[in-house]
């Protein structure tokens, strides 16, 4: 269902805010025991559904790496039918790509590093405000959603893209 040269930092991630990943080192296909789970938005997006600290872990090591890298039982695609796409909305009511996300917790991380460099707590905490809110409240967007025959299916609300009235 995705192509060889799908890029794996347009995946959304499967959780809300800042991307944490709780594995260290590289990761290894021959290792896998459980398939990194993917969805298929109503919009045609596809998210991790289980599997995210994988796919951070490959995108530390290669940002440019497509699903055709690697051994295709490493991953389980699910169909827009088969998901319950209220659920994955109720945990991320805005999903946004590993692309879009890490470079935004890298910059987080960095600023907490340096929380010591602000003259002010109020500052600091204005540019930690500024970058949560760009992992949190931004809308989803891709091609489907900006279409304006479409709803957004990123309003916090469950919902298939459906023509609007």
């Amino acid at each position: 269902m995705l192509p060889d040269s799908f890029r794996l930092s347009d995946l959304c991630c499967g959780h809300e805010g800042k991307y944490i990943c709780s594995l260290k080192g590289r990761f290894d296909p021959r290792l896998v025991n459980e398939p990194i789970q993917l969805g298929q938005l109503s919009c045609g997006c596809w998210i991790v559904l289980d599997g995210n600290n994988r796919i951070g872990l490959i995108l530390k090591h290669d940002i440019e790496a497509k699903i055709g890298d690697f051994p295709k039982n490493i991953f389980s695609l699910l169909a827009n039918d088969k998901l319950a796409e209220e659920e994955i909305y109720y945990w991320t009511p805005y999903p946004k790509t590993f692309g879009y996300i890490l470079p935004l917790s890298k910059q987080l991380n960095i600023l907490i590093r340096n929380k010591k460099s602000f003259t002010s707590e109020a500052d600091y905490q204005s540019e930690v405000n500024n970058i949560k809110t760009s992992l949190t409240k931004k809308r989803h967007e891709c091609s489907a959603c900006s279409k304006p025959t479409l709803t957004r299916h990123s309003s916090g609300r469950a919902g298939k893209a459906r023509p609007a009235a």
